[in-house]
């Protein structure tokens, strides 16, 4: 029988699944680890860890179990072996409780690269994808209250996280060529754009040669 490739992707809520409409979430075959998964077809196992507000490696005030470098080494363990682990958080680094600039969040994201290097019991690392989340859109009301004016900021997020995939030799991808967050919240998409973004990602997937 054949060996199913793993990978764990790693998120907060745009991973998760988080519907901006009315706060639920949608369906697993809708979101883009889902999307993905369906995409790369037999051989491939994808596993969601995610939830809403997860920062790379900071507590959030008003919210427990959010701190990413904290729960990662945990699940890595949990899971292993894994051949892939997809990175795909920041955006809650900038959260005005939170109050970190992107070039802090990209040494965030450094902390996660090195605990995914740094195997359990001598295994192999498994291969990184670093995605840089989509940039702020038009916030509502309740989201401007975490994230007004961090919208400049925001966009920062993809050329810092780009020169730590290039110094850790982690793949990277850009988000923004393919998702668009909705005007209802101003951060989380719709199911249309996980498609195309789950399809990306599967593509990616497929150059990696895993």
């Amino acid at each position: 029988m054949e060996k199913l490739k793993t990978i764990l992707c790693y998120g907060d809520s745009i991973t998760w699944g988080y519907n901006p409409e009315d706060g639920t979430r949608f369906e697993y075959y809708q979101t883009w680890p889902g999307v993905m998964e369906k995409s790369l077809g037999s051989g491939y196992r994808v596993i969601t860890e995610a939830i809403s507000g997860r920062t790379t490696c900071w507590d959030l005030p008003y919210a427990p179990y959010r701190n990413g470098a904290e729960f990662l080494p945990m699940l890595l363990e949990s899971h292993s072996p894994l051949d892939l682990v997809i990175l795909m958080l920041g955006l809650n680094d900038l959260m005005k409780l939170v109050g970190k600039t992107a070039d802090e969040s990209a040494w965030g994201l450094l902390s996660l690269i090195r605990i995914i290097l740094s195997p359990v019991f001598g295994g192999t690392p498994p291969k990184i994808l670093i995605i840089a989340p989509p940039s702020i859109g038009n916030l509502s009301a309740f989201n401007k209250m975490a994230f007004g004016r961090k919208k400049g900021e925001s966009k920062k997020l993809v050329e810092c996280y780009k020169a730590v995939a290039e110094v850790s030799k982690s793949e990277f991808m850009d988000s923004n060529k393919y998702l668009k967050v909705s005007d209802i919240d101003g951060l989380h998409p719709l199911p249309d754009q996980y498609e195309i973004f789950g399809k990306a990602v599967a593509d990616k997937v497929r150059e990696m040669n895993l």
